[in-house]
């Protein structure tokens, strides 16, 4: 049970109990119908009582709900100027309204206490607005007093407000920058007062307007710095070609151009001095500096195979009138014919190498029609085969080579490639095909070999050593002289006739297995059992058949 529920019975209690003692009372002193009258009365007198009470307290409940609603009103329309809303928050059951009024008078006393604060803060917002406006030249964005901005507006102009605080300092530094770097052209330049005054005038505010006039003042002290740079550059280039043409050794004036590196009107006066010095050396030694670069040219003619052909449509390599055009001439020729041999590098590469393996090959071949060759006990012979053939592997890889690099240029520059005037693929086609021409030489080139007869002579004994020894060294006749050491009944003499059947030619190209396609047993059933004679013949073998090939004793 509640206070209110108890207080509540103990007042109808207390109630009937006075009621009772004063029943009894009257009852003791009155009769029975006075005593009903007594109750009457105290029947009215307690209704006026409690009618009373009810009266004052309604009239404090409407008090109440008037100044509720003022409240209430008051609030409303606080609310909508701080915060542009009219939403009123309605009193919950359980409160009771003297305490929903308080909180009304709490929350209406803070609106009224923010209201001016919010009026007093709008102005020193625009006063910072006009301010930072003022002195960056932008347009202010309207903030009113009546009505107060939202919180929400406040809160953009505070970030409008911050965003120009941001932009002052970065125009601050940009004004400070722009001015050191005006003031290092203008010392840079040594430039005159003009536009020293011109600095001055424009005003320290930052203003687009202040930036623009400083912006183009620095573009035209730029540009004329970077001419001013070019001109240094190019006066410097020029001297140091002249110095390399004219050979200088005068180190006073050349450390004098090495100590001017800044880019100064005191640097472009030193360096125009040197020119002006240098061309006047250069006329005199025109004609030197031109044979010079002829020279040049013509080594690189000789890099670039060129034909005589090509080299005489340079007609200015054959004149005497030296001047600056025939010289510019030439240094055009030069240079171009550097870069033709840049760009075509790999190909004359390739091609000094094909070239080089020729040469060697025709080496070789001299070599092959040296009688005194067969003499060579150590080995030479199987080492100049063994180089032939990896000649012919590698001729084959940098012709291809070749090719493919060619007809890529072919398809760039639509026209062939030349060498000594002459298309480089036709070309390595002719002397292929007469190499494959000297190859296939009919048997006049094997007579012209000696023939076992005249090697017997020349060595003096052991002509079956020699004539093995001539038919093993190629893989292509070992069948032949399988059949001749094996043929049962062969007289020696008849076989040695023979054996200048076995010499071969040494350019042709031995296969790499000529050894391997027999067993062991099998290769050493190629020395001869008994040639005229009970004894075996102690016969050489090649050096690649040694590890298997067992000599026979005596």
């Amino acid at each position: 049970m509640s206070e209110a529920a108890a207080i509540k019975e103990e007042i109808l209690a207390l109630t009937a109990q006075h009621v009772e003692r004063l029943h009894a009372t009257w009852c003791h002193m009155f009769h029975s119908q006075t005593c009903v009258k007594y109750l009457h009365r105290l029947k009215q007198h307690a209704e006026a009582l409690y009618s009373d009470l009810l009266e004052e307290s309604e009239d404090k409940q409407a008090l109440i709900h008037r100044d509720i609603a003022a409240l209430q009103e008051e609030e409303v329309q606080l609310l909508g100027q701080l915060y542009g809303g009219d939403a009123v928050e309605e009193r919950p059951e359980n409160v009771p309204l003297i305490v929903w009024q308080l909180q009304l008078e709490h929350t209406v006393e803070q609106l009224r206490e923010e209201l001016p604060k919010r009026r007093a803060e709008v102005q020193e917002l625009q006063l910072q607005q006009e301010a930072l406006c003022g002195e960056l030249g932008e347009q202010p964005l309207p903030l009113l007093l009546e009505p107060l901005p939202l919180p929400q507006e406040l809160t953009a102009f505070r970030q409008h407000l911050g965003q120009l605080s941001s932009e002052r300092v970065a125009r601050t530094k940009v004004m400070k920058e722009l001015r050191q770097s005006i003031e290092q052209q203008l010392q840079q330049l040594e430039n005159d007062a003009a536009e020293r005054r011109l600095l001055s005038e424009i005003k320290e505010d930052l203003t687009p307007e202040t930036f623009e006039r400083l912006r183009a003042l620095q573009q035209r002290l730029a540009k004329q710095w970077q001419e001013l740079r070019e001109d240094i550059d190019a006066t410097r280039e020029k001297i140091l070609g002249l110095w390399q043409r004219l050979e200088e050794t005068d180190e006073a004036r050349m450390q004098l151009v090495r100590d001017a590196t800044e880019y100064t009107q005191s640097t472009r006066r030193v360096l125009q001095e040197e020119l002006q010095r240098c061309q006047l050396l250069f006329h005199g030694k025109l004609k030197t500096i031109i044979q010079h670069l002829r020279v040049q040219i013509n080594e690189w003619w000789d890099r670039t195979l060129k034909s005589r052909q090509e080299r005489l449509r340079f007609a200015s390599y054959y004149t005497d009138w030296y001047n600056e055009e025939l010289l510019e001439l030439h240094e055009l020729q030069l240079e171009d014919l550097k870069l033709y041999y840049e760009n075509h590098k790999e190909i004359f590469e390739l091609y000094a190498s094909r070239a080089a393996l020729l040469a060697r090959l025709e080496e070789l071949g001299a070599k092959s029609k040296d009688p005194t060759r067969l003499q060579n006990r150590g080995g030479q012979l199987l080492k100049e085969e063994r180089e032939r053939r990896d000649i012919a592997c590698k001729l084959p890889k940098i012709e291809l080579q070749i090719t493919e690099l060619v007809r890529v240029h072919e398809a760039k520059c639509f026209g062939p490639f030349l060498v000594q005037g002459e298309n480089i693929l036709q070309l390595m086609g002719r002397e292929r095909r007469h190499n494959s021409a000297l190859k296939k030489t009919p048997c006049s080139k094997l007579r012209s070999q000696p023939t076992a007869a005249t090697v017997q002579s020349q060595l003096g004994s052991q002509p079956a050593q020699t004539s093995l020894r001539m038919g093993t060294s190629k893989g292509a006749n070992s069948t032949q002289q399988q059949r001749w050491l094996r043929a049962p009944g062969t007289h020696p003499k008849k076989k040695l006739q023979d054996s200048s059947k076995l010499v071969t030619n040494e350019n042709e190209n031995v296969p790499e297995d000529s050894f391997k396609q027999f067993t062991p047993s099998s290769r050493s059933s190629l020395l001869p059992q008994q040639v005229g004679g009970s004894k075996p013949l102690n016969l050489p073998t090649p050096r690649a058949s040694r590890m298997w090939l067992k000599r026979p004793k005596d």
